[in-house]
């Protein structure tokens, strides 16, 4: 008897730690699914907002034409950047179009493996046609675009699913799944590093732009100056208030990362 509970313990606490690292190394339906929405909106609003600057920096009369880029590029180069195939503004638009119902449908969970997939293509080609342009955030868009191709990312709250979630019990079951792969583990570590990168930087600036004695404005009053929301804020915490915030987010951000290896 005593024997039969030790082996139910242990086989408890095998259970337990097995469960343990899924949570850690995998990711919830659920979070996938809001990480879908999420991406496709950010991206949404990433590419409408490109429509006010495609005359200026990816058409013909604008600051980088076609013929300047050419002769710098291989044929490689020219095969992968589509938006490099011409430089007339009917075209951009139409490649900027075609991206934007990308990232609608990606939003929306309709066909979203090859929307994925479509997305991460088009928006490097987008990037490699003015690579002066390309900030960190791009590069960001990259790697979520490259790992949501792997991710069952619209198993549930999707066109892709409607169906099933509305006449199936299975599903809600189905949606407290853990999905444990790669591609979960590689999205994880990114999160982390992307964190942690940020909050390390921020916080060994030589500068010292992120700290409460920032001379002479704190960096995040920068930052509160290029969008619209941006500039509300500014309005509302005054610059003051900015630079009691500045050091804030330096510290948020590195306990952050320790977040991203919760369950979810």
């Amino acid at each position: 008897m005593e024997e039969q509970k030790r082996q139910q313990q242990n086989n408890h606490k095998a259970s337990s730690t097995a469960g343990g690292l899924r949570a850690v190394l995998g990711c919830n339906l659920k979070a996938l699914a809001l990480f879908r929405i999420s991406l496709g909106f950010l991206l949404l609003l990433e590419l409408l907002l490109r429509y006010r600057f495609i005359h200026v920096f990816y058409s013909e009369e604008g600051t980088f034409p076609t013929r300047l880029l050419i002769p710098q590029i291989d044929w490689i180069y020219r095969v992968i950047c589509i938006h490099a195939y011409s430089g007339s503004m009917v075209f951009q638009q139409c490649l900027l179009t075609i991206q934007v119902i990308l990232a609608f449908c990606l939003m929306v969970g309709y066909k979203t493996s090859l929307v994925s997939v479509l997305s991460w293509f088009l928006y490097l080609s987008l990037t490699l046609r003015n690579t002066w342009l390309n900030f960190i955030l791009d590069r960001y868009f990259h790697y979520m675009l490259f790992y949501s191709m792997f991710l069952p990312s619209g198993a549930i709250w999707s066109l892709d699913n409607h169906a099933s979630l509305a006449t199936n019990k299975r599903d809600e079951t189905k949606s407290n799944h853990t999905v444990v792969s790669l591609a979960t583990m590689a999205i994880k570590c990114q999160i982390f590093w992307i964190y942690m990168d940020a909050g390390y930087g921020k916080y060994s600036d030589p500068l010292g732009g992120w700290s409460l004695q920032a001379y002479p404005l704190p960096a995040l009053d920068t930052y509160a100056r290029h969008t619209v929301a941006a500039r509300y804020l500014y309005a509302l915490l005054t610059p003051t208030g900015l630079r009691f915030m500045t050091p804030t987010v330096v510290y948020v951000e590195l306990l952050a990362f320790s977040f991203t290896l919760l369950g979810g």
